[in-house]
Parts: C-alpha cells; structure tokens; sequence
C-alpha cells in the first residue's frame, strides 16, 4: 500500500514538473501572452493602420525574445510605414544578422532602402532575395520600378514580365506594364529612326533640291547666253 502511494505520488510531481517546464519554456510577456499571440494582436493592429500600438506590442515582445527574427521583420515593417527608416533599417539588419540568407527579411529591407531612393542598396536587397526565392512576390516588380526609374524602360520590361509569369494576379505590375508598354510604342511611332523612313525621305528630297537647283541655274545660264549669240550672228 505505502508502495502504491509513493509511486502516485511520484507520478504527481512529475506531471507538475512537465507542467513548470512548458510554462519557462514558452514566451510570454509580464500578462501571461506568449510571443505567437503577441505577434497575432501586433498583425490586426498593423491591418487596422495602427502602427505606433503595433510598434508597442512588439517591443514587449522583443523583451522576452530579444533575437526572434519573426517579431523584428514585424517591427521593421512598422517603423517602416511610420517613415521611421534608420530605426526600420537598424531592425532589420538586426534580423538579417541572425539569418543572412532570409528572403522576407532581404525584401523588406530593400524596401526601406527603395523608400529612402537608396536604388543600389535596394538592387542589391532584391537581388539576393530573388537568388534565394525566383518567385519572392512583388520582388521583381520592384527591380522593374528601379530600372524604370533609371531610364532603362526595356530592362523594367523584363523584370515586370517575370512579376506577372510568376504572380498573375498583381494588379499594379499589369497596370505598370501595359503603361510602359504604350509608352514604348508611342516613342516608337514617334521617332523617325525607329522605321527608318525618315532618313530616306530626306536624302531622296535633298536630291530632288539638288536637282532643282541646277536646272532653275542652267535655265537662268541659257537665258543669259541668247543674246550674246544673236549679237554675235549680226556682226
């Protein structure tokens, strides 16, 4: 009997020991919220435009989980809206020094960069997200809209193109495209050298210029040799 009772008795602190266990092991902030339901309240309040409470809630949660790249990529992105840039991109190059190789934490600080017209830092950003991830969304619209700023229509072209290859449903990489596309055909219309035409119309009438040039020269010559001859006949 004392035997039975001893071994209910262990097996009592040992479910309150697995119980104290999940407890420290799971985060929480001071009450009682673990990081995932922390993440979740930041992810409504980051839908509903509120950003500064956002930045708030995941700050307590940075306090529990000081290096969880899920809450800093969130906190980035927030401080990013708010147009808080040196400290968005101090975040997120603080994730990206936990994961290098992180294609959401690679994309989104390219986008502070793209924000602040750093258009090589942003490159650079997308590019390796586009190495790790081909089909990252919204990533090759964003290398378009650099090169299209840059001037260098033909090139966004191409990166457009692939956007919508791999992500039909982007509404605003077709309204970019089909933009430029007419925007690259009016140019086309419009410029001479582009057909060819225009080159061969002013040789051919520089030509007949020429032409008329030396016929209305003889006349005016003919003319003023007539009478000299008809002088010349009377003697």
């Amino acid at each position: 009997m004392k035997k039975n009772r001893s071994l209910n008795s262990f097996s009592h602190c040992l479910r309150l020991f697995y119980l104290l266990a999940i407890m420290l092991l799971t985060p929480q902030n001071v009450n009682g919220e673990s990081t995932k339901e922390m993440n979740l309240k930041g992810d409504r309040l980051l839908q509903n435009r509120r950003y500064q409470e956002a930045i708030s809630i995941w700050q307590q949660a940075l306090q529990k989980s000081p290096d969880d790249v899920s809450i800093l990529v969130r906190l980035g992105v927030a401080l990013s809206l708010l147009e808080r840039y040196p400290q968005a991109e101090a975040v997120l190059n603080r994730a990206l020094e936990a994961e290098p190789d992180n294609p959401k934490v690679l994309y989104n600080l390219g986008l502070v960069y793209l924000r602040q017209n750093q258009d090589e830092k942003a490159l650079r950003c997308f590019s390796k997200t586009l190495e790790l991830v081909n089909w990252y969304p919204e990533a090759n619209y964003h290398m378009g809209l650099i090169y299209e700023r840059e001037g260098l229509e033909g090139k966004a072209m191409e990166f457009y193109v692939k956007e919508v290859n791999n992500n039909p449903a982007s509404a605003k990489t077709w309204q970019r495209l089909l933009t430029l596309k007419e925007k690259l055909k009016l140019e086309a219309t419009a410029t001479p050298q582009s057909t060819g035409v225009l080159p061969q119309t002013v040789a051919l009438g520089l030509i007949c210029l020429l032409l008329l040039v030396v016929v209305l020269y003889l006349r005016k010559r003919e003319k003023q040799e007539r009478p000299r001859a008809s002088e010349g006949h009377v003697t």
